[in-house]
């Protein structure tokens, strides 16, 4: 598979063994070991699939936090992360794969206990960022069916101009027909009137005013009017076919879009996430949690949520600095954030809003 794959490691000796490993399967594999450069190393080479093989899960968490925090802004490209781990530390990465700190994580050290599981998870991972690549993410899916009603909205106020000015010219067209009739009669009572002319030359000028009246204006104003009717008959035609797609697309964005909205708390006290999705009282909306910044950004990248609960305080970034990076992105910019704090100070405060917070809850 033509896949990028770059190997992220604290260890020299582990990233090339991983290398020797990969490369038969996947020839565009890179390393990265100078921590130094490691951020620009993912910037430069935009990987499909990101191999984190670190000595610890904290380094791990720290260099993907490091990512989306960089000099260059919050990294939304997209591709997929896999955590390198050792026996004792499986549990902890499925949870926070779970969380989805993490997309994937493989058990290799002390040895890997299946020589194909990390090139089947490296493999998997390359074909879903390719195949999201090719086409619209869920995420793009939604975002865009979520225009369907503002396209709807277009399409009628189009409508509704276009018929105030079709009306409009027809009662133009009827206006000056009228104005231009009623110059023909006072010409002719001119004429008459000024020239004293007899019985027969009125009924024959009568005559030659109403032949003017008839077949000119007929020749000038009917072709105005049947193009008028033309383009009301193409008018309603073209709408008789859009509604019932916009219907179809209807249909489709009920199915994709989801019937309940999606809050995001992004919160380290896990008794108070629990609090908060029994408040919300579970069938009226959906909560997905985050125990810290990382592992909120990690589901901004699958998830996009309706509103972000952001707690100030969080073991990694602040909710303030967590919140003015989510204000960066263009696609994640118009999600409200409530800022939830414990303090009432004027700085906290002051800060949120700035940040971009539509509101703070205490």
């Amino acid at each position: 598979m033509c896949a990028r794959i770059l190997v992220v490691s604290d260890s020299t000796d582990d990233a090339e063994q991983i290398l020797e490993h990969l490369s038969p399967e996947f020839p565009e594999t890179r390393l990265s070991t100078d921590a130094a450069k490691s951020l620009e190393d993912f910037h430069l080479f935009l990987p499909d699939v990101l191999l984190l093989a670190f000595d610890s899960l904290q380094r791990a968490q720290g260099y993907v936090l490091s990512l989306y925090l960089g000099n260059q802004g919050l990294s939304l490209h997209r591709h997929r992360n896999i955590l390198l781990c050792d026996k004792a530390d499986v549990r902890a990465a499925f949870e926070l794969c779970k969380k989805g700190a993490f997309d994937d994580y493989v058990l290799y050290w002390p040895q890997a206990q299946d020589g194909v599981r990390l090139l089947m998870s490296v493999w998997n991972a390359a074909r879903q960022t390719i195949e999201a690549s090719a086409g619209l993410s869920h995420i793009d899916l939604i975002a865009h069916v979520k225009q369907l009603g503002a396209v709807q909205s277009l399409l009628d106020q189009h409508a509704t101009e276009a018929a105030r000015l079709s009306s409009s010219a027809r009662n133009s067209l009827t206006k000056a027909e009228h104005v231009v009739r009623a110059a023909i009669d006072n010409l002719g009572h001119r004429l008459l009137a000024e020239h004293g002319a007899t019985g027969a030359q009125v009924s024959v000028l009568s005559r030659e005013l109403d032949r003017l009246k008839d077949v000119p204006l007929e020749q000038a104003f009917g072709p105005a009017a049947m193009a008028m009717d033309e383009s009301d008959t193409a008018a309603r035609q073209f709408t008789n076919r859009l509604v019932p797609q916009l219907k179809r697309l209807h249909g489709i964005a009920d199915k994709v879009t989801p019937s309940r909205p999606v809050v995001l708390m992004i919160d380290d006290d896990e008794f108070a996430i629990k609090a908060t999705k029994k408040a919300l009282g579970g069938k009226d909306y959906v909560l997905v949690s985050a125990l810290s910044g990382g592992e909120a950004l990690g589901l901004l990248r699958r998830v996009r949520p309706d509103v972000i609960l952001m707690d100030v305080n969080l073991p990694d970034i602040d909710g303030v600095s967590l919140t003015r990076l989510v204000k960066s992105v263009g696609d994640l910019a118009a999600i409200p954030v409530l800022m939830l704090t414990g303090e009432a100070n004027r700085d906290t405060l002051q800060s949120s809003m700035l940040a971009g917070s539509v509101a703070i809850a205490r």
